[in-house]
């Protein structure tokens, strides 16, 4: 399944609130016609929720480019662009969020 196929089906479940769902939050939301950002979040110490990460994500023509990431959970923080230097680090995240919230929505369908 391509990644623009993925996000489509991943809203869903998910939308511009947080949903908690085992180990952390999910969130999906659209920030215009063109783009989305995805964010898993955690709980910290003093109650607030930190981004780890949060990818913002470009679609055009059924094309998804990853062009920034936050992760305010690692040491210290990363703020990435994208650029050409780390275009694969971002698309290497962003494959891996996808990840994280197609294994959620199987954490979240399962019967307990």
């Amino acid at each position: 399944m391509d990644r623009s196929t993925q996000i489509n089906s991943l809203f869903v479940l998910f939308n511009e609130e947080k949903k908690f769902i085992k180990d952390g939050y999910y969130r999906l939301r659209k920030l215009n016609e063109n783009e989305i950002e995805l964010a898993y979040l955690i709980a910290g110490s003093c109650g607030e929720t930190i981004v780890h990460p949060q990818i913002t994500v470009f679609l055009e023509d059924y094309q998804v480019v990853a062009t920034k990431l936050i992760d305010m959970h690692t040491c210290p923080p990363l703020f990435l662009n994208r650029n050409t230097d780390n275009a694969q680090t971002l698309n290497k995240a962003l494959d891996a969020l996808i990840d994280k919230f197609v294994c959620a929505i199987k954490k979240n369908t399962k019967a307990t």
